[in-house]
């Protein structure tokens, strides 16, 4: 929780300089708000492959963006999809739905599998405009909902869930920037905390318990912070970068291998990594846009390095 304060203070003070150089001069530099005002209207976004935006959608309008890729550890290969599915409740009230779905290749099992879906909710606090050059913030409370099997899993078949509910509350940022060649730069920040409730774990599972154990587990809290930077390079083309840093507690895991057996009580390691995401976007209408990008973690600790090219659409309703 230190890391998460002491990220959102960075996030107000970053924001502080902007809103006073726009305070103190609102109608000095009008040829500098209209060129903003006009860059803004023409350049064409699908956002970065990690990080979120804080804008919300207008009121009455959907927001579909399904995500496919293919997550390489140590050579196996793990496709799925996800993706966000948003409507716009208010001007400044966003909600969603964030599905997951996998398909295992490996030699541990194949076939289609659900996994854990997330609930999603935005509130837009401040607005960027060329009038008011303050970063758009906002405020996340997402809820995870344990639809990914995690138990009772089959010798050969592989967990896709942590069989937990989990809130998950955060802040996004999101500014712009105009820069001397009159094309633009969008920055993206996002911090995020995740808290996960007990589960019910019964046989064989995604926490490493065989097939007699009847218990509990209590995955670790969750730390994400992820900066982003996008360059529009012409109105229809767009270059951008995610780093992404994830920070997870100890799971702990508490049952029986037998109803009159010991107690078993096993904690995990804390772990931690740090990626980055280089990506292009292509915008072929104001409303269309697809994203191709690939996700490297290098080894962290007590995490596995991985690989993730992703291809993504958006589309604007």
């Amino acid at each position: 929780m230190k890391l998460v304060w002491a990220a959102l203070a960075a996030v107000l003070a970053c924001s502080t300089p902007f809103a006073a150089d726009a305070a103190q001069s609102p109608h000095a530099d009008s040829a500098k708000v209209e060129q903003l005002r006009a860059a803004m209207k023409s350049a064409r976004w699908t956002g970065p492959l990690l990080a979120s935006t804080a804008e919300t959608l207008p009121h009455g309008h959907f927001y579909t963006e399904p995500y496919f890729y293919d997550v390489i550890v140590g050579g196996d290969h793990h496709p799925g999809s996800s993706g966000f599915y948003q409507y716009g409740l208010l001007d400044n009230l966003t909600v969603g739905l964030q599905p997951s779905f996998a398909t295992a290749t490996n030699r541990i099992g194949r076939g289609m599998a659900i996994g854990d879906f997330k609930l999603l909710s935005q509130l837009r606090l401040t607005h960027f405009t060329p009038d008011h050059r303050v970063p758009t913030i906002a405020l996340v409370l997402n809820e995870v909902i344990p639809t990914g099997k995690f138990d009772r899993l089959g010798p050969t078949q592989e967990g896709h869930g942590s069989g937990a509910f989990a809130t998950e509350v955060g802040v996004n940022v999101q500014h712009w920037f105009l820069l001397s060649n009159g094309r633009l730069l969008r920055a993206r920040i996002n911090v995020l905390q995740r808290f996960y409730n007990k589960a019910r774990v019964a046989g064989r599972s995604v926490y490493g318990t065989d097939a007699a154990f009847r218990g509990h587990a209590r995955p670790g809290p969750r730390t994400t912070l992820i900066g982003a930077v996008e360059y529009s390079l012409t109105n229809e083309w767009v270059l951008a970068f995610d780093v992404e840093a994830d920070f997870a507690g100890p799971t702990t895991v508490t049952g029986q291998e037998t109803s009159a057996g010991p107690l078993i009580r096993t904690r995990s390691p804390a772990s931690r990594d740090i990626g980055f995401a280089p990506a292009v976007e292509y915008n072929w209408s104001p409303s269309t846009g697809a994203l191709l990008g690939v996700w490297i973690i290098p080894k962290g600790h007590n995490s596995p390095a991985s690989v993730t090219p992703a291809i993504a659409i958006s589309r604007f309703w």
